[in-house]
């Protein structure tokens, strides 16, 4: 059963800032007390993280709990170089370079979810189990009914993910329950049949998380997170799993601002003057027309910042697609160097899922099956050509660079 619903999330957004300051305390000191102090924030030099760190370190009148960087090299070098001036700041690193994760698992390009999806639709073809296989190519392409007894994989296939924590079979609480998944079956298949080149969404997991986690269990800590419900649908879903403290989830972790809004995280930044990495720019009010001030003259007024909106891996295609975004344009910008080495190099490899014996078609189902894909070079990653594919794939989505 959800802990929240969304009404609820609903009601804890619309709070006054200061209630929810007051709120996320208690959430901080509630995380701090039942690890016995155990506990560090998870910090990715982003306007966010760096919010969570002082609402941390002055909730616990604690200057010393760690901030732990994951040290991708996908940052941006100003967000490096913030990290290493913030005090008390431990650096981890992943055990593969970003070109290595690509050509293992995939360029991560339209979204997490529908990466994930591709990445399985594509393996499941080579399946032993052929009728298994051409069932949930089937029920991937909407030929076949749904049955309440689907594997982890057909929901996969189908655009419905199951979430952690949620067992079962059918009704409230249920896996079987929960809503459509962002991956679109009829506008993606395109994707995972046609792009010739990897596509996946395990960099996370191996250039963030794993690494995170392997502090964590060395150290015995619990870390602090500065994720939004707001972000994402699938954030949205966690919080109402497990609220703000998930202790009893397989990875226990703390969201102490779930509730909070982008809004809310500039106007604290701005009131108190926290200083926050240079690749934001300033923070300022604007109005309907685009206009800027340093001070409001209505309340409604929404806050942005001048420079980088958000930061993150700065080679990262997830949502790169959507119409206002220009995140690449941005970084060839602000960071000429990460642009040029992501955009230049790309070479053809031999695909290692190539399966010679496979047929073109498995009853419905069009197999994905190159001998050859696009994959990193010493030169480069290679995005261009990927954006490229993609782009002529899908012109009403373009990935402008």
């Amino acid at each position: 059963m959800n802990k929240h619903d969304a009404g609820e999330l609903r009601d804890l957004q619309a709070l006054p800032l200061e209630e929810k300051i007051n709120l996320t305390k208690r959430r901080i000191i509630d995380w701090y007390d039942h690890y016995r102090g155990n506990v560090y924030v998870s910090f990715s030099g982003g306007k966010d993280s760096t919010v969570l760190l002082d609402l941390v370190r002055e909730t616990l009148c604690d200057d010393s709990i760690p901030a732990v960087f994951a040290n991708t090299g996908l940052e941006y070098a100003q967000i490096q170089r913030f990290v290493r001036d913030t005090p008390n700041a431990e650096i981890v690193r992943p055990s593969m370079r970003f070109d290595e994760v690509v050509s293992t698992y995939g360029y991560p390009i339209i979204s997490k979810e529908v990466a994930g999806a591709i990445y399985y639709a594509r393996k499941i073809r080579n399946s032993d189990d052929a009728n298994t296989s051409t069932r949930k190519r089937e029920e991937f392409l909407g030929t076949r009914s749904n049955s309440s007894k689907q594997s982890f994989r057909r929901m996969v296939l189908l655009g419905r993910f199951p979430r952690s924590g949620m067992t079962g079979t059918t009704g409230a609480g249920g896996v079987f329950s929960q809503p459509l998944s962002q991956f679109n079956q009829k506008k993606w298949l395109a994707a995972s049949q046609e792009l010739p080149f990897l596509i996946g969404n395990k960099c996370c997991d191996v250039m963030k998380k794993k690494p995170m986690r392997s502090y964590a269990r060395k150290n015995k800590s619990y870390p602090f997170v500065a994720t939004l419900a707001e972000e994402s649908r699938q954030r949205k879903l966690g919080w109402m799993i497990n609220g703000c403290n998930a202790f009893d989830a397989k990875s226990p972790i703390s969201t102490p601002m779930a509730f909070w809004t982008n809004h809310d995280v500039l106007l604290y930044i701005k009131q108190k003057g926290l200083p926050i990495c240079e690749v934001y720019g300033d923070i300022v009010y604007t109005d309907a027309d685009g206009n800027t001030y340093d001070t409001a003259f209505d309340e409604a007024m929404p806050l942005t910042c001048t420079k980088c909106q958000r930061t993150g891996c700065v080679y990262c295609g997830f949502g790169a697609h959507a119409k206002n975004d220009n995140r690449f344009l941005q970084l060839a910008e602000l960071s000429p160097r990460q642009y040029e080495y992501a955009m230049q190099g790309g070479q053809w490899a031999d695909n290692p899922y190539y399966d010679a014996t496979a047929p073109k078609m498995d009853g419905q189902w069009k197999n994905w099956n190159p001998k050859k894909i696009w994959v990193p070079s010493k030169e480069g990653l290679g995005i261009r050509f990927v954006i490229d594919q993609f782009n002529a794939l899908y012109p009403e989505n373009k990935i402008k660079y």
